[in-house]
């Protein structure tokens, strides 16, 4: 199987060397950014991805976004839980039940495939299998919290191949095109997705022992918003990922800084404090928002479209998911819209000024 070189990974492992797309929300266009009253209530979600570079064309011209993000034509086909298989370890229960406690496990489960070393072969080529080793552990660590397959992503928005270990089971319960995902490589029947030759057997490697996983190429739309995805499958918490979908916003005294997202959505008895005095809103973030930079607004934008096109290709309904992109959709495209609004103003206050 071929890649696009180089091949790239997430793990911490120091060791090792480093489908249909969605449509397009933004166009370019000589007339400013639209606002209406937004409706900004809040429900928000994962893991930090990297910001996309910016076209020079996209900064040199103005461009407009739809005030709310495009919902799919037709609702995505939920995963039927029926269809997944699991291993031994898990066979006993329903399989609903078993993913439910994986899910449980997700932050666990993240931190596994972070500490997984990939073994990645010389040149441009990483073959059907891709050989992995797992951390030592003191106890016997059950297989199913083990990573099960390799997802090989290959993007129009980078010339690299990002290279993730995964669990399975948890990605085939989330869309429906990966649904024959299963929990562990030597349970996986036959697919067109999947290698044809016979998987190699573990080896030891030190201290650890090393499997080959079998790599799983996809074409998604965008790479640089998939570790986010990859955040929600695993951990499923909207404050995290609307808080890595927006920008912070800027300081307005160093010594009384702004209230974080994840105060706003998970108040604590100090948090509370602070917002009897200074409440946190959509509407207020907005406004703190609307005082950055528009290139940094812009590159959040494109960092939801980017998550938004990686959705609608592997047609994942999930409904919070949802919510989050679009408030932090909403959020974004009001705080452009507003910073137009005040750039007009000024611009006809100094006009008058000087006629």
């Amino acid at each position: 199987m071929l890649l696009a070189p180089p091949l790239e990974r997430t793990s911490s492992c120091a060791s090792s060397a480093s489908s249909a797309a969605g449509q397009s929300l933004i166009s370019g266009v000589t007339a400013s950014t639209a606002q209406s009253a937004p409706d900004l209530s809040p429900q928000p979600l994962p893991s930090r991805a990297s910001l996309p570079l910016l076209d020079p064309s996209i900064k040199a011209s103005t461009i407009r976004l739809p005030l709310q993000l495009p919902v799919p034509p037709t609702a995505f086909a939920e995963v039927e839980m029926k269809t997944l298989i699991v291993d031994d370890e898990l066979g006993d229960a329903p399989v609903g039940f078993a993913v439910g406690k994986l899910r449980q496990l997700g932050s666990s489960l993240l931190t596994s495939t972070s500490a997984t070393c990939l073994h990645i072969p010389a040149g441009p080529t990483a073959g059907p299998y891709l050989r992995c080793s797992f951390p030592p552990s003191r106890v016997p660590v059950p297989a199913s919290y083990l990573p099960s397959h390799v997802l090989a992503i290959h993007s129009t928005d980078s010339p690299r191949t990002l290279l993730l270990p995964i669990h399975g089971l948890l990605w085939g319960a989330t869309s429906p095109l990966l649904s024959f995902l299963t929990s562990r490589p030597e349970k996986q029947p036959p697919h067109p997705s999947l290698p044809t030759s016979k998987r190699p057997p573990p080896e030891q490697d030190g201290p650890s022992q090393s499997e080959a996983l079998p790599v799983i190429e996809l074409r998604l739309p965008s790479s640089s918003a998939f570790p986010l995805l990859q955040g929600w499958v695993y951990l499923r918490s909207p404050p995290v990922l609307l808080s890595a979908l927006l920008p912070a916003p800027p300081k307005e005294k160093p010594s009384s800084p702004s209230p974080s997202i994840a105060r706003l959505l998970n108040p604590t008895p100090e948090a509370e404090e602070q917002q009897r005095t200074e409440p946190v809103t959509s509407d207020s973030l907005t406004e703190k928002l609307s005082w950055l930079p528009p290139v940094t607004l812009l590159r959040h934008v494109h960092l939801v479209h980017g998550l938004w096109q990686d959705v609608v290709a592997l047609q994942i309904g999930d409904e919070e998911l949802w919510k989050a992109m679009g408030l932090a959709w909403r959020i974004l495209v009001a705080a452009l819209a507003r910073r137009d609004q005040r750039s007009s103003a000024a611009a006809l206050s100094t006009s008058a000024g000087t006629s």
